[in-house]
């Protein structure tokens, strides 16, 4: 028996699991350093804003407090 089809259906019945970054800090156009949350879901939308200088979306996001992950945070990767 080959030991590396044993290895590789360990790996498919244990996916490799991530989430997306949860923070974003920045400076504004006046220089003011802001930490923001950032739900599953809204990193690029975040990134976007920041790109375009619209900080007044980005002021919309809730500032970082700690907030940590869930586990329906992590997603299997392919």
């Amino acid at each position: 028996m080959d030991p590396r089809a044993n290895t590789e259906n360990k790996a498919d019945a244990n996916p490799i699991q991530s989430a997306a970054p949860n923070n974003m800090k920045y400076r504004d156009d006046k220089g003011v350093e802001h930490s923001i949350y950032l739900p599953q879901g809204t990193m690029h939308t975040a990134w976007e804003h920041l790109q375009k200088k619209r900080w007044d979306e980005l002021a919309k996001f809730a500032p970082y407090a700690n907030q940590g992950y869930t586990e329906d945070d992590f997603k299997p990767q392919n």
